[in-house]
């Protein structure tokens, strides 16, 4: 089954061709589909997918730029176009950057199932001179073998074919291999925050060329006792498969590998373990755990050994908590500090009760989180701009009441600056008349009753609240209604009834409705989800 990536800025042509495909009877699916270049070429990257169909105007970049891109790494994956344009120069383009086909729109299904034909047809001529090479360049084998490793492992390859391979060279030998364990080696750069971090002793010395590359994988795991494989994806990142192992067999080859490391490279290594497989096809999948694992060093601690069965029960133990994300996020956008000040309130009551390296990672992502919203509006960021780093601030604390604390401070800081920026601009008098909306939820009046307290007549109020503020009063009104609601309806203690009432509703049924066409939600579904 060929993998089809399909690049166009239109989303129904995409969902078009997608269901040609499908219906097609060939033996190709769509496993991605991307509108503009910058993500195209992001899943060729991840995916490596068999084929690329692009168009040729895209939002970032033309087609034949991404096609440009991708053949200065890749001279064999097929590559068609389907435009709208029947230009001379843009085929001649198209054929020298190797295209099997340059078809127009609107296209047949008899046109598109033939190329998609032709490209299956020249992934298989490749593929079977790629065979014949690899068998000629047997005195190779011990690269072959890490680089048929890694096929199997990141699926650069179909599984069943790098099995077939594997199966052919005998490569797991004639011994027992049954379960497989897949251990990703990450080296640490050697920065001082991280050597902070982990603890891990530096000499002094300069070892930046330092590389899992050319390190002997089977005599540092020789006294495990547990047949390894291993492979070097990158300077700093090796794979290592482990035969035969149990969980604790894991465990120790692991450490024996950050000890041997440690004294080969003077460096740190955490390294992440994933859990054991009984089948060669589920390698891919125990690959992505281990990988996962390693990479959450910057959570639970640098130069550790971490079993992903170890962060995976973190993730299904907190999926609740993280559920008031998006709600803190819309409310820290609105400035609502006091909206802010209630979930966090919430929130602490139940991190309190888990270990400290889990409130770290959790914090370290709401936080990250906020700073993405900071950062997302040039007028809030440049009023921060002084503001230490709060990551490196929180990386220091070691105690979990601290921690809490500390990024809950940051939390409604940055919620307040927000609702302040957005104010600057605006007379104190206007700024007097919108607390007094919020003050005055419950009553009768509105506008007539605004225009008397701020000495003016209704009609010019109304014209200058919308010239200074940018919004109505009635729409400001209801956002503030809203707002003020949600944050009501977080205290479990208040019934919608008293809610309603307490923003300006006397119907608790009207209420409802409201609510609902303001959030999405009912009242009673609000709580559900984030209480």
């Amino acid at each position: 089954m060929y993998r089809l990536l399909i690049v166009d800025d239109e989303y129904h042509i995409r969902e078009g061709l997608k269901r040609m495909v499908a219906q097609s009877g060939l033996s190709i699916k769509v496993s991605a589909m991307a509108g503009d270049g910058e993500t195209a070429l992001r899943l060729y990257a991840e995916r490596r997918p068999d084929m690329i169909l692009l168009d040729i105007h895209l939002p970032d970049a033309s087609g034949l730029e991404v096609a440009q891109a991708i053949r200065e790494q890749d001279k064999q994956t097929p590559l068609l176009f389907l435009t709208g344009y029947e230009s001379v120069p843009y085929i001649r383009q198209a054929l020298s950057l190797q295209a099997t086909d340059y078809l127009l729109k609107p296209v047949t299904r008899e046109e598109f199932e033939a190329a998609l034909r032709r490209a299956g047809e020249r992934i298989a001529e490749s593929r079977r001179g790629r065979e014949e090479a690899i068998y000629r360049q047997r005195s190779s084998e011990p690269w072959y073998r890490e680089h048929l490793l890694l096929d199997l492992l990141q699926q650069r390859r179909p599984a069943e074919e790098v099995i077939g391979e594997m199966e052919r060279l005998n490569f797991f030998g004639e011994t027992g291999s049954l379960p497989y364990i897949v251990l990703c080696c990450e080296l640490e750069e050697p920065s001082q925050e991280a050597a902070a971090s982990a603890g891990e002793l530096h000499d002094g010395k300069n070892h930046s060329g330092s590389s899992f590359t050319g390190l002997a994988w089977g005599d540092i795991t020789a006294e495990a006792g547990v047949k390894t494989y291993g492979a070097a994806v990158s300077r700093n990142r090796c794979i290592v498969l482990l035969l035969a192992a149990s969980g604790r067999a894991a465990e120790r080859t692991a450490q024996q590998i950050r000890q041997a490391v440690q004294q080969r490279l003077s460096q740190a290594v955490s390294i992440g373990i994933s859990r054991p497989v009984q089948r060669l096809e589920q390698l891919p999948e125990a690959y992505e755990e281990a990988v996962l694992a390693a990479e959450h060093r910057a959570w639970v601690g640098y130069n550790q050994i971490i079993p992903f069965a170890s962060i995976q029960t973190h993730a299904l133990d907190n999926s609740g908590l993280l559920e008031k994300e998006l709600l803190m996020i819309t409310e820290l956008r609105a400035g609502n500090d006091a909206a802010v000040h209630a979930i966090l309130q919430e929130w602490s009551l139940q991190l309190a009760g888990l270990p400290v390296k889990q409130v770290k990672m959790i914090l370290t992502q709401l936080m990250l989180l906020v700073m993405r919203v900071v950062h997302s509006d040039a007028s809030v960021r440049q009023g921060t701009a002084q503001e230490q780093d709060p990551l490196l601030e929180l990386s220091r604390l070691r105690h979990g009441p601290e921690m809490i604390d500390y990024v809950f401070r940051y939390f409604i800081r940055m919620a307040r600056h927000i609702r302040e920026t957005r104010e600057q601009g605006i007379p104190r008098k206007f700024q007097q008349a919108r607390q007094w909306i919020r003050e005055h939820l419950q009553e009768d009046g509105g506008l007539n009753s605004l225009a008397a307290y701020m000495n003016m007549s209704p009609k010019y109020l109304s014209v200058r609240f919308k010239q200074v503020t940018g919004e109505s009063f009635a729409d400001y009104q209801t956002r503030a209604r809203f707002e003020r609601a949600r944050e009501l309806l977080l205290d479990p203690k208040r019934k919608v009834a008293e809610v309603a009432e307490l923003v300006g509703f006397a119907d608790t049924n009207y209420f409802s409705i409201a609510f609902k066409k303001h959030t999405g939600l009912t009242p009673t579904e609000f709580r559900k989800t984030f209480l």
